[in-house]
């Protein structure tokens, strides 16, 4: 037969606990392998329905049916070393929570007011860059009207046909042209130390060096013909 009763005691590090049975002075022993493992571990003061069996020589319950799993009783210590059963550290996750989310709430708010205030700005700079900009052109505009009262109207120049003409031709360089001056024996011979017909290349060069450079040996009758007896040139 079922009875009823409430966890008086329960070790959640050791993984069992104790009734308290309504009428009844003996604490019924309990074991978390036969507790329902919906809905978390056992609490201080939550009310069962199970059944008392013999194990081992002991009674426990089993057969445990969670009747309210939102009563939690004040009327037993909690012995449970890790504290899981205390009401106001289990309210403490949704209090982190609400103050979380409130920062968060608060840190969007003024995020969004910054850069209200940014754009404000940037339309304000760029009205102003605008308007400048119009006032600019409109000083510029007065600036020129007041140059032609001043001037008046300037009269039409007339040209000449030749300066029409040389406006309409086509703009070409004109072609340089150079003359080519001859090349003399001066430039194509120079002394350099040669003095013998042997040295020579050609007869025209003999004679230029008999005839220019000092102390040549190419004509020994001083007849100033050089290198007569070289039979290349003879």
């Amino acid at each position: 037969m079922f009875i009823e009763g409430k966890i008086k005691k329960y070790n959640s590090e050791r993984g069992f606990g104790f009734i308290d049975v309504d009428g009844d002075h003996a604490d019924v022993f309990f074991h978390i392998k036969d507790f329902p493992k919906t809905a978390g571990e056992p609490k201080i003061g939550e009310k069962l329905k199970f059944l008392i069996v013999e194990g081992n020589g002991k009674f426990k319950a089993a057969n445990i049916v969670r009747l309210d799993l939102k009563t939690v009783s004040t009327n037993y210590p909690n012995h449970s070393d890790n504290g899981a059963s205390d009401p106001k550290l289990m309210l403490k996750p949704t209090q982190s929570s609400k103050k979380g989310l409130a920062f968060t709430i608060v840190g969007l708010i003024i995020i969004a007011i910054l850069a209200g205030l940014v754009f404000q700005k940037y339309q304000t700079f760029q009205q102003a860059k605008a308007l400048k900009t119009a006032q600019l052109i409109e000083e510029q505009k007065r600036i020129v009207e007041q140059q032609r009262e001043a001037v008046g109207e300037l009269p039409e120049v007339k040209l000449s046909e030749k300066t029409e003409h040389a406006l309409k031709a086509p703009s070409t360089p004109p072609v340089q042209t150079y003359n080519a001056s001859p090349v003399t024996a001066t430039q194509k011979f120079s002394c350099d130390g040669r003095q013998h017909c042997s040295q020579m290349r050609s007869l025209e060069e003999a004679r230029w060096f008999v005839r220019n450079c000092p102390n040549t040996k190419m004509d020994g009758d001083n007849d100033g013909e050089p290198c007569e007896n070289d039979s290349r040139w003879r």
